[in-house]
């Protein structure tokens, strides 16, 4: 039996891949096409943080490592929802990964996902094979 605690766990990885994928690829193609980023409500630009000092080409490449490194957290689900401990190991390691990258694209949502998925691994150890 699934605990509460796992059943979060999952739901948060989920919410925080889909928007870590599917959220920053448009982005990531505006800055390729335009050589910028895209401005949004208010005049901010969209992923606009340290890594954009890095110049546009490497920016987009550092953005393209979020994904792939974002699209691994499906795989990490699949394996937490089968209660194998090598999903939450290799969930603690992507989340401390998503950390530079939270910080080099300003991402507000990081921590605010992050920190509770960390805490949910804990709680959830005991369910791990």
């Amino acid at each position: 039996m699934r605990s509460l605690q796992l059943k979060a766990l999952v739901t948060l990885v989920v919410i925080e891949a889909l928007i870590s994928t599917i959220g920053v690829l448009p982005t990531l193609q505006y800055a390729l096409t335009h050589k910028s980023l895209p401005t949004i409500a208010g005049g901010i630009k969209a992923l606009s943080g340290p890594f954009e000092a890095l110049g546009m080409e490497a920016f987009i490449v550092a953005g393209l490592i979020f994904v792939a490194i974002s699209a691994l957290k499906f795989l990490t689900t699949h394996w937490l929802w089968s209660l194998r401990l090598d999903g939450a190991i290799l969930q603690l390691i992507l989340l401390g990964v998503s950390t530079i990258f939270w910080y080099g694209f300003a991402l507000p949502y990081g921590l605010l996902l992050g920190i509770p998925q960390a805490i949910l691994i804990v709680l959830a150890w005991s369910c791990f094979k």
